[in-house]
């Protein structure tokens, strides 16, 4: 697999970015071979009544940081879904560390791409989550 130039991954990433991510503020910091690693700074608009990170926010982080792994497989113009993410919060995330996200495709078939994210608050594990994505292709379409 050819590799991927990191500053010209960011810089589109930036470019490309949904407004949901914007609003989340999620920074790629790399990818490649079925792998991501993105930041999210602590503030506190993204943390609970006890100043916890929330966990909405936290398994957005997954989903994303997920959707960049596979992408890097399949290529952006892949259509897939999240089926299934199972996240299980482990500690709470709290300031002033910023989150970091490392996702992994373990499995990369043509249609059920399964994988794991971590999410770290500075050494600390915080999260860790499980998923499932569909891809689909046009030819599988049904005729009207």
């Amino acid at each position: 697999m050819a590799s991927i130039d990191q500053d010209q991954a960011r810089r589109q990433w930036d470019k490309e970015k949904s407004h949901f991510v914007e609003l989340l503020d999620l920074k790629l910091e790399s990818v490649g071979n079925g792998r991501a690693v993105m930041r999210m700074p602590y503030r506190s608009q993204i943390s609970n009544g006890t100043g916890a990170v929330h966990g909405g926010a936290i398994v957005s982080l997954c989903d994303t940081c997920f959707y960049v792994a596979l992408a890097s497989i399949y290529g952006r113009d892949q259509n897939t879904t999240t089926v299934a993410l199972q996240c299980n919060y482990l500690a709470p995330a709290l300031a002033p560390h910023d989150l970091v996200a490392e996702a992994t495709v373990l499995k990369a078939g043509r249609r059920i791409v399964y994988g794991e994210v971590h999410v770290r608050s500075g050494d600390k594990l915080v999260a860790h989550a499980t998923l499932n994505f569909l891809n689909s292709y046009p030819e599988e379409k049904p005729n009207k």
